[in-house]
């Protein structure tokens, strides 16, 4: 606690640093809108503590602008809006979720600026990490894994393609994103291999033929955590349908690990699976935090597709691309073209970083009929063509 209140003391102090120049430069070019007026803003449940807690105050201090934010599963919350409740502004954990649901009938643009990673975190030492063998931790016999219901929140998706990459990069020597995350080194890639078919072939049973997975099964994994404790021990699979309750099933037990963000492991306190240097445990090649083009080409090996109870559809695996819009029939237009702009710009940047999320330098932004907002202009790039349609676009 003592270290997060450090993190948003300093956010702080380089608000206050900072708060005059951005407020120039923006009405500068920019008509004010009404500071007595309070935004209704629906963001995804991962954005509660760098918006609710750092943002929005500060947002506020600058331009005397309130902001009534609803935090939860951003595919829950774009259903929410489609039911005509009164809004500004939505941030999503999937730019795919506002392009999907909300374009163009209640929106027609979205801006994408930032990134997050997986993780898996846990609270109870007594399953803390230690080994690099990660996915034996996970899908050991008795073991309660929490996720977010894919079908209400992104990073149940993400914690999907995640798991079904690292089956790729644990079992296909051949392809060659496997061997650049490998450094082509076979020697390492063959030790992982040799313990990925070592636990998986030998030591777990599975709802497929045999006593155990074939060779190189790449879904191994996959299918251990969301299709055999499903089926067999649903207990040992908790569904949650907000990414940002997964720290209570960790808190009471309910649940020894739990496949979220980073940026929540740092803003819950919640220990997570590290590498020698202290990063993530879990490589670039598979934790979705990456827009590299060989990255993202790699993501797109896999799809969003999950079991019946947590399953969104047949979409093409992709970074994770946090985006924001504003509603189509918002009645305070000026007031929420600032909060996109500070949240873009460096006061936003400021802030997501302080939480462990990766701002985009030059954000993306998408629009249904290719025109970007005129207030965007300068700040912003078209979306990149290697990042698949899919995680942006409607398909």
């Amino acid at each position: 606690m003592q270290n997060r209140l450090i993190v948003v003391l300093t956010v702080v102090m380089l608000v206050v640093g900072i708060g005059i120049g951005f407020t120039v430069g923006y009405y500068a070019s920019h008509p004010a809108g009404s500071p007595n007026q309070k935004l209704v803003v629906y963001a995804a449940g991962s954005t509660k503590y760098v918006l609710g807690d750092q943002f929005s105050p500060a947002f506020k201090n600058l331009t005397g602008i309130s902001s009534g934010i609803t935090f939860g599963g951003s595919v829950s919350d774009a259903v929410t809006i489609k039911t005509g409740v009164a809004s500004d502004i939505f941030v999503s954990a999937a730019a795919g979720v506002i392009s999907q649901y909300l374009i163009p009938n209640y929106t027609k643009w979205m801006v994408i600026f930032a990134t997050n990673e997986m993780a898996i975190t846990w609270n109870n030492s007594a399953y803390a990490i230690t080994g690099p063998y990660w996915f034996e931790n996970l899908s050991k016999p008795g073991v309660i894994v929490a996720v977010s219901n894919a079908s209400l929140d992104p990073s149940g998706f993400q914690a999907i393609e995640t798991i079904k990459l690292a089956g790729i990069l644990y079992t296909e020597w051949n392809n060659s994103y496997v061997k650049e995350a490998f450094n082509n080194d076979y020697a390492q890639f063959h030790r992982y291999n040799q313990a990925w078919n070592t636990w998986f072939n030998v030591t777990l049973p599975s709802e497929k033929a045999g006593p155990g997975y074939p060779v190189n099964d790449s879904m191994a994994l996959y299918d251990q955590l969301f299709l055999y404790k499903w089926t067999t021990s649903p207990q040992q699979l908790v569904l949650s349908t907000v990414e940002i309750d997964l720290n209570g099933y960790l808190d009471t037990g309910a649940a020894n690990y739990a496949l979220t963000y980073k940026s929540q492991a740092l803003n819950q306190q919640l220990q997570y699976y590290k590498n020698g240097s202290g990063g993530n445990g879990l490589s670039t090649w598979i934790n979705l935090g990456s827009i590299d083009p060989n990255h993202v080409t790699f993501y797109s090996q896999v799809n969003t597709t999950g079991p019946k109870e947590s399953d969104i559809g047949n979409y093409a695996g992709s970074p994770i691309l946090y985006a924001a819009t504003i509603l189509s029939d918002s009645k305070n237009v000026g007031e929420a073209q600032q909060f996109i702009y500070y949240l873009i710009s460096s006061l936003g940047t400021s802030t997501l970083k302080a939480s462990d999320f990766d701002p985009i330098a030059v954000p993306f932004v998408y629009s249904s009929n290719s025109e970007a907002p005129s207030f965007l202009a300068g700040l912003t790039q078209q979306v990149p063509a290697y990042i698949p349609p899919s995680s942006y676009e409607q398909v």
